[in-house]
């Protein structure tokens, strides 16, 4: 696990993973609900900008500033990226970044059909995935081959009879039984 990047090589790592796991942390009764969401810009500052669609609750019921989660994973990449953070709605055309995306879905934010997510990053973390060691099929055949050469009855032993306590009769002694 690396935690120590910088805010260009995140948003590089985020970019290539594309997509991430949105989950609100908050405590309150209002929460939103977990999205799977798209990352729109990352800014020089450490926030992380996405859009969700605008929840049915009042939007003024939600806290201003919440803490939640991004889960970064696509299948087939080397690696995978967690981060923690402060989210806080923004509705208001104002408080949007002046950047392309955001300038393409002015109307739809007009409308009040998406809101904007800016998560103010706090803490990353970065795993590399390490590739699992499959058993060979040659060898685990070598293997039981062997263990057959060296003791052909293997599996052909007599089964040992063991006392196991079951419980307690009346009077106060336990009564047993045996299994194999």
């Amino acid at each position: 696990m690396i935690q120590d990047m910088s805010v260009q090589v995140l948003g590089e790592k985020m970019k290539e993973l594309e997509n991430a796991l949105f989950v609100s942390e908050a405590g309150s009764l209002s929460r939103l609900p977990t999205h799977i969401v798209q990352i729109a810009e990352v800014d020089e500052e450490g926030n992380a900008w996405f859009i969700i669609p605008r929840p049915t609750q009042v939007i003024e019921s939600f806290d201003e500033d919440m803490p939640a989660k991004l889960d970064f994973f696509k299948k087939g990449k080397g690696f995978y990226l967690k981060l923690r953070g402060l989210a806080t709605l923004v509705h208001a055309e104002a408080g949007l970044p002046k950047t392309r995306i955001f300038q393409e879905l002015a109307e739809s934010f007009k409308k009040k059909k998406l809101v904007a997510v800016k998560l103010k990053m706090q803490s990353a973390e970065y795993f590399e995935n390490t590739p699992r060691t499959g058993m060979n099929p040659v060898r685990s055949i070598a293997t039981l081959m062997i263990n057959w050469l060296i003791d052909p009855l293997f599996e052909m032993k007599e089964q040992e009879w063991v006392t196991i306590p079951v419980y307690a009769n009346g009077h106060g002694q336990l009564a047993t039984s045996q299994e194999g």
